[in-house]
């Protein structure tokens, strides 16, 4: 009996895209909006070495458990108790700043780095690991306000470069709510156009539907198509998600629709919008 491991490779080229490569480039003081209109430009990184890690853990209970008569986990019953996020990195780099920062709370007198014990806010750290695609887009892990919990632990070794291992945990802030532990961005390659779908619309079977007919397009394997209406034709960006505002379609069902309102159709991805095209609808009297 053979294996052919080729029936195996069920990988598309957007979930090729995808993967993770290389150790990508830790930031202080990351700003997701200069990020997405420069990219890596300005964004001052930290020297690192060896690998990053990224961990986001969630604790739950169940309120329905103890009820008499509910002998099964149920999902309706599932609440969330605590969140605990952290990012890993070894720096090669020791600067006081460096120093400091593992540390969690110190002070900084000229050449001198002291331990202190009460935290305040400002001991809190912005910092963000930017992580490689292998399409050319970016994974972001953003720890608005870390804290320094793994201590200062520094490694050297004979002819290498020293490390300064570091844990920092997310944490959330009574003064502003809208901080939390972490924040997750999946940023598309900024070189990467849009595709272009070519629509038609011609009247529908039913009073006041369209069908609309895709050519000079090929969907992707794991692509769904979606579509919005307008008095104007709707917009979507490459990498983007379109929101609820947005209808899925199978790609032949009539739609209802008004005629002379522009209609876009969208092929998207799991990692969002991958072409568009649109139309001026042509529906049944």
């Amino acid at each position: 009996m053979g294996i052919d491991l080729s029936r195996l490779e069920k990988i598309t080229p957007e979930q090729a895209g995808s993967v993770q490569f290389d150790s990508g480039l830790l930031v202080k003081n990351f700003d997701i909006t200069e990020f997405r209109q420069s990219l890596l430009d300005g964004q001052v990184g930290v020297v690192t070495k060896d690998s990053f890690g990224v961990n986001v853990n969630r604790e739950t209970i169940n309120i329905l458990s103890d009820l008499n008569n509910v002998h099964f986990d149920y999902l309706e019953g599932l609440v969330t108790t605590k969140v605990t996020t952290q990012i890993t990195f070894t720096l090669a780099s020791m600067s006081i700043t460096d120093l400091a920062m593992a540390l969690g709370s110190a002070t900084i007198d000229g050449d001198k780095i002291t331990i202190k014990y009460e935290i305040v806010s400002e001991d809190f750290q912005n910092l963000a690991l930017i992580l490689p695609l292998a399409d050319g887009g970016y994974v972001i892990a953003l720890i608005p306000k870390g804290y320094s919990t793994g201590g200062l632990s520094i490694s050297t070794s004979k002819a290498a470069v020293g490390g300064l291992s570091c844990t920092i945990t997310g944490y959330k802030s009574l003064a502003d709510n809208t901080i939390e532990p972490i924040e997750l961005y999946r940023i598309a390659n900024p070189d990467a156009t849009l595709g272009t779908i070519t629509v038609a619309s011609a009247a529908g079977t039913a009073s006041g539907t369209t069908k609309l007919t895709i050519t000079n397009y090929t969907k992707p394997a794991g692509a769904s198509y979606v579509y919005k209406t307008g008095t104007t034709a709707p917009t979507v960006a490459y990498g983007s998600m379109p929101d609820y505002t947005w209808t899925v379609w199978d790609g032949t069902s009539d739609i209802t629709a008004e005629t002379g309102k522009k209609i876009t159709v969208a092929a998207v991805g799991q990692n969002g919008a991958l072409a568009s095209g649109n139309a001026t609808v042509t529906a049944k009297a």
